[in-house]
């Protein structure tokens, strides 16, 4: 499927080139989006590259089945000519299978090879890979170096600011031996590996970092909104800013983060006509790339999208049960008329209409229903 054109109040202006990576890709808006498991498919990323991201990564995938030709990794690094540049990512600890999958990566077309060196789940860790590396700079020079040797396009680190708080190499070590390896670029998740997602960002460790290597520093964490990509880059010094969960149902944060880093004027949030727009690409682009099974996947997606309006919980809940493509179109549909009475009722000041499958239900009473997590954040190795 070919992507529509973006809808104007989702457009973004590119500017000229802030710096380059390894001398190779040129990055003008200064923000990425973050290699999610489970969530980074190429829908996804082509909604990322056209709202303002200059790379949107891959999936994590794990070396040693890349090496030997595994279809269902292959099929996790499917990319697209408009999605270009895209960045494969790579996790692993031995460094000549880590140097022969960035060989393979090359050979598929990418122009980059990224490593995961931050992935805190423990079942990636117990096999000597993800953030197990942030125990071992010596380790981690030695596998950046095996890629850059095994590959002539840049290879870039993505690691966290620390195995821990105390006890273990901090950020200016870690970048240092990513460095050294010939790494041409390091984003720095500002958590260590027990925080996983949670708990403050530590700016400090970040900015020691960036002032202590040559190449670019990337951050990551936290980012929600352009405000706080600019305290990231405020407080930081760092050369841009990676964005993972906060973008979540909003693909348009890279265009305001964008915008925002690169001096430009905010534009008005997107309206629901143009979201619902987004939804819809988004599922279609899922089914063209999966076929059926994309309905299932697409269920964690819609939930993204579903949070904002009253009884949004109930649409999610319906997304959950879908397993056909036009029952999921038609579930959407109704998530549009129902945007469009939430956005008439606002206008007039009238509490908006209970969706007509919830007509006469007890559970409408509730229009923002205590709910659980319903993504896979102990796959997210942003």
């Amino acid at each position: 499927m070919t992507p529509a054109a973006a809808a104007p109040d989702l457009a973004y202006e590119a500017l000229g080139e802030a710096f380059r990576i390894g001398g190779r890709i040129p990055i003008r808006n200064r923000v990425f989006a973050a290699p999610m498991c489970g969530a980074s498919k190429l829908p996804y990323r082509r909604l990322a590259r056209r709202h303002g991201a200059d790379i949107a990564y891959t999936e994590m995938v794990k070396a040693y089945p890349l090496v030997r030709d595994d279809r269902k990794t292959k099929e996790l690094l499917v990319t697209a000519p408009d999605e270009a540049p895209c960045g494969p990512q790579i996790c692993g600890g031995d460094p000549d299978t880590m140097g022969r999958a960035a060989a393979v990566l090359e050979a598929m077309g990418f122009p980059l090879v990224d490593i995961n060196m931050g992935c805190p789940v423990k079942r990636v860790v117990n096999e000597g890979a993800g953030a197990a590396l942030l125990k071992d700079p010596a380790k981690i020079e030695a596998v950046v170096r095996a890629c850059v040797q095994a590959a002539t396009v840049p290879v870039t680190v993505k690691l966290r600011s620390g195995w821990s708080h105390q006890g273990h190499a901090d950020a200016v070590t870690l970048v240092r031996a990513a460095e050294q390896g010939g790494a041409a670029l390091v984003c720095i998740h500002g958590r260590v590996r027990s925080q996983h997602h949670e708990g403050d960002v530590d700016f400090d460790a970040i900015a020691r970092a960036k002032q202590a290597v040559s190449i670019p520093i990337v951050a990551n964490g936290g980012i929600e909104s352009a405000e706080d990509a600019l305290v990231m880059v405020r407080e930081t010094g760092c050369d841009a800013v990676m964005i993972g969960r906060g973008a979540y149902g909003r693909p348009w944060l890279f265009r305001d983060v964008a915008r925002a880093l690169t001096g430009r004027p905010p534009l008005p949030p997107p309206g629901w006509e143009g979201i619902c727009d987004v939804m819809e690409e988004h599922l279609e682009g899922m089914l063209d790339l999966l076929g059926v099974v994309g309905v299932r996947l697409y269920r964690k997606y819609a939930s993204w999208y579903f949070r904002d309006l009253p009884w949004g919980a109930h649409f999610r809940d319906r997304a959950y049960r879908a397993s056909e493509p036009e029952v999921m179109r038609a579930l959407l549909r109704d998530w549009r008329e129902h945007a469009r009475a939430c956005e008439a009722a606002a206008a007039t000041g009238e509490r908006p209409p209970v969706p007509a499958f919830l007509v006469g239900d007890p559970r409408a009473a509730d229009p923002f229903p205590a709910r659980p997590g319903d993504d896979d954040e102990d796959g997210t190795c942003e």
